[in-house]
């Protein structure tokens, strides 16, 4: 389903409450800001993919939605309504959607679905996985990378420990791989926004361990070999968020009582080599951040106060684009 943009304003708009150059502001076709739906991940285009927030299985059918940068949304829908979404992996192909059954008697199976670009389904294949997916990647050979989590007790989470698997072009399982503790016997785990990045044989993601956490980058090539970088990020903010863009990791945090309030820094690292290569910061704007765009970023924003002269509805989202400094 295509839809076409509402409104768009004129670039290098300054707003007041945060008085960093905004290069872009659109209205998101067929969204609003309480349509169940939040941010996920982002390809390489910067497009920015939304899944259900409370996708459960049965009901309606569900579905990704992408929204490209002048606003334009275009739905992937999944056909059978009894399967919910785990994971979700933009990929050159379109798109590759992870789900997993409502059924108890069907417990262990994952189904895997891949879209093209228009949102046409190509195929669709059931898999079985020893652990719970959370996150996944095709690299540009055609693999598929899925990490995710073995529960040893029950549902006690410091009992999980991660990994995944290699999946090849027709969906089988070639490699299982496990995340090793720490030499102190730390369990690294996936990052709570579970997104990922890929290269033309490898897929990254961010790990992290402990409360105040050490973060490290994970390189998974095609066979499941897996090369831990650890990252030199600071210490004592009150919380992180990872992004990817190409070759990079991008961390955003934010320290409690820093002034002016929502002020938030950005720090990027290569992820071939775990390098820190810069500081960049984004004023507080309120707004969730969407995508990482190297010397940009998105961000999904209500229209509460936009002017009135552009006659929107505070319900409706937009994509704002904004200059880091």
């Amino acid at each position: 389903m295509l839809a076409i943009p509402i409104a768009v304003v004129g670039l290098g708009v300054i707003y007041p409450s945060s008085g960093q150059q905004i290069t872009s502001d659109v209205v998101v076709s067929g969204a609003s800001m309480n349509d169940g739906y939040s941010n996920s991940n982002c390809d390489e285009d910067g497009q920015l993919y939304r899944i259900p927030m409370n996708a459960r299985p049965g009901g309606e059918p569900v579905s990704v939605m992408r929204v490209a940068k002048d606003g334009v949304t275009l739905l992937f829908t999944i056909p059978q309504p009894d399967w919910s979404i785990q994971a979700i992996a933009p990929a050159a192909e379109g798109l590759v959607v992870l789900t997993n059954p409502g059924d108890e008697a069907e417990r262990g199976l994952t189904r895997i679905y891949r879209f093209d670009p228009r949102g046409n389904l190509r195929s669709q294949r059931t898999v079985s996985l020893d652990f719970r997916p959370v996150a996944m990647a095709e690299t540009k050979s055609d693999m598929t990378i899925v990490v995710g989590y073995r529960s040893r007790m029950g549902r006690d989470q410091e009992t999980r420990t991660y990994g995944g698997a290699v999946l090849n072009p027709s969906d089988q399982v070639i490699k299982l791989f496990e995340f090793q503790p720490r030499t102190d016997g730390g369990q690294w785990k996936v990052v709570s926004t579970h997104r990922m990045s890929v290269d033309d044989r490898s897929a990254t993601v961010v790990l992290q361990w402990g409360d105040d956490p050490n973060y490290a980058i994970a390189r998974i090539d095609d066979l499941g070999q897996i090369r831990m970088l650890p990252l030199n990020t600071v210490r004592g903010a009150r919380y992180h968020d990872w992004f990817f863009a190409k070759g990079v990791a991008a961390e955003q945090y934010q320290f409690a009582g820093e002034k002016p309030p929502g002020y938030t820094k950005i720090d990027y690292f290569d992820t071939v080599s775990g390098n820190n290569l810069g500081t960049k910061s984004l004023p507080g704007v309120g707004f969730a951040v969407a995508c990482y765009l190297g010397d940009e970023v998105s961000m999904t924003a209500h229209s509460a106060h936009v002017e009135k002269s552009r006659g929107l509805s505070p319900d409706a989202l937009r994509l704002v684009t904004v200059r880091l400094r």
